[in-house]
Formats: C-alpha cells, structure tokens, sequence
C-alpha cells in the first residue's frame, strides 16, 4: 500500500455506510472509524493548549495563530458536517477550541482543535460520518462570504493512533477554480483535531498533530 501519510500507521478507509459509526467508531475491517486506544482518553495533560501545533513540531512549515473564525454556512442542512471539516471549523459545540494555521511546501492547513462534554465528541463523528453518506455526490457551501461548489466527496485513507480516525478529499471550485480538497478528522476521547487543507494535507503536519494530540 503506498504510505499518503508519512510515519503515521495507515487504515483503509471505505464508505461510511459500511461502518458501524453508532457503536463507538468501531468500524470492522474497513478501518474507517477504527479505535486503536482506550475509550475516555483525552488529549495530552495541560489541555487543547499543550496539544496545538507550534513551528517547532512542523519542519518547514510556519505555524500561526488566524485572527478569525471561519463562517460557514451549507445549502443543505445534512451536509453541514462535512462542509464544517473540509472548511477547518468545529462540528458542534465544543466547550473550547485553539486554532492554529500551517502552511509551507505549497500548501495550507488549518487544524482546530475541539474539547468537548460528555459524549458529544462522538456525536460530532457520528455527524460527519452521516454526512459523508448523504452528500457524497456533492452540495454547495460559502465560506466568509465566498461560494465554494463541493464536487463528489469520498472517504480516504485515515492514521491510526487514536481512538477514531476519518479522512475526506473533494474538488472545491471557487471563483471557477477548481482546487482539491482535504480533510482529517482525529478523536481522542472527548478531544477531536480536525485538520483541512488545500490541495494536501503534508505527512509532517498530520503526523505532529497526531502526536501531540495523543500525548
């Protein structure tokens, strides 16, 4: 199998509705939602804080913190899940979040980092997961104000490591531009990572962020 994400172990992803996404992400032999920790663990001690990316942890990236969250707003309620992962925003509610932006080797990524209550960071999985099963063939989203078309969207190959791992790649046309697209989601415990980039997401930013993330 060709290694897309550098030293992070890989997990085949299949379709969502293949999975098992209400039994607490385990996801059989697709590998989708696969849990390879403990349920209940939680992000590394010190909170989101310790667990955000610094410039130090990405080799020729620049890691900055953006002065705004984005805006986002669907079409189609059911996609809102996905267009929130692909747009580097939060699915939910969470009780905090830190954002930080990467970008180096011709690419940028945002990762939010999100704590949430109770089990609603499974919740929040369960959603994307739906959505990636109702709004594969596309939806329209804008985003701070631009329109952006989201052609076919498909699952993707997803790190193992935390308790859940998902990955997402679409072709965003913006502006009559057409750009792909790429999203991963990681859970651990009551804290999930949600990484997007255009047109990658680089090895060297998903497996720090996988790292940190899990302590």
């Amino acid at each position: 199998m060709r290694r897309l994400w550098g030293s992070a172990v890989l997990a085949l992803c299949a379709l969502v509705s293949a999975c098992d996404v209400a039994s607490g992400g385990a996801g059989g032999e697709d590998g989708l939602l696969k849990p390879t920790a403990q349920p209940g663990a939680t992000a590394r001690a010190g909170g989101l804080g310790s667990a955000a990316l610094v410039s130090r942890d990405t080799n020729g990236f620049t890691v900055s913190t953006p002065d705004d969250a984005r805006k986002v707003r669907v079409t189609q309620d059911a996609c809102a899940p996905l267009a929130y992962a692909l747009s580097g925003t939060a699915v939910g509610k969470p009780a905090t979040t830190v954002v930080r932006t990467a970008t180096g080797e011709g690419a940028e990524v945002t990762v939010v980092l999100a704590a949430y209550a109770s089990d609603e960071a499974q919740q929040a999985m369960d959603a994307i997961a739906t959505a990636l099963d109702e709004c594969a063939t596309g939806f329209t989203a804008t985003v701070d104000g631009d329109e952006h078309k989201v052609g076919k969207v498909a699952a993707e190959l997803a790190p193992e490591g935390v308790d859940q791992a998902m990955g997402v790649g679409a072709t965003v046309t913006r502006s009559g531009r057409a750009t792909p697209a790429k999203a991963v989601i990681l859970r651990s415990g009551n804290a999930i990572a949600y990484l997007s980039g255009t047109p990658s997401i680089p090895a060297t930013v998903l497996d720090a962020q996988l790292v940190k993330l899990r302590g």
